[in-house]
């Protein structure tokens, strides 16, 4: 079993989530590391992400997936280009989430013998969710439907459900033989495959 420190918005719903994609990905069976510090919201994992990681470190895990929502927009938290200037987008508080994101890495993370990604699903969880299904977008691409609201209505309908109920519908949807094959077509998705598959 592969213990990994998953720092996200919500453990209890983005966490579990991200840990069972985990699972999937890799193939094998994944615990989530129990920590004291926990997480609310996008800014809280960008302040407590360190400090959550070295305590990590310090009780021998080893890998760890750090993630928030994207929730951009046309004009602000565009997805995330290679050629960034890491400094100027983490200063830009519309900017790369996924820049802001890696730069509370600690330097230990990102070398031997830890392994880390960064997940920022575009525009955000739930845009993952609609795709696992195959919800058919208005929107020529997933991506372009910005609305966290409209996002989540259109996955659990209105009134929403208990963040428990959430969770075991969109873990339903997940297991789908389809989904991971939907969700690599999205290039934010294509992105965690990617940095998880060199662990």
């Amino acid at each position: 079993m592969l213990t990994v420190a998953i720092a996200s918005e919500f453990q209890a719903y983005d966490g579990e989530l991200y840990r069972y994609l985990l699972e999937r990905i890799l193939g094998t069976s994944v615990q989530a590391w129990k920590s004291e510090i926990e997480f609310n919201g996008c800014r809280h994992v960008r302040k407590q992400a360190g400090l959550y990681l070295e305590e990590a470190a310090r009780q021998g895990v080893r890998h760890a997936l750090v993630a928030i929502d994207n929730d951009g927009g046309s004009k602000r938290g565009l997805p995330h280009l290679t050629e960034h200037d890491a400094t100027r987008e983490c200063a830009d508080p519309d900017g790369c989430r996924v820049c802001w994101l890696h730069s509370t890495l600690p330097t230990s993370w990102r070398e031997d013998p830890y392994r880390s990604c960064v997940v920022v699903p575009v525009q955000t969880l739930e845009t993952w969710l609609l795709v696992s299904k195959n919800h058919r977008f208005t929107e020529p691409s997933p991506e372009q439907r910005y609305q966290r609201t409209v996002l989540k209505k259109d996955c659990f309908g209105k009134p929403l459900p208990s963040s428990q109920e959430q969770k075991r519908i969109a873990l339903e949807w997940l297991q789908h033989p389809e989904a991971l094959a939907r969700l690599a077509q999205r290039p934010s998705f294509q992105a965690f495959i990617d940095q998880v598959k060199t662990w």
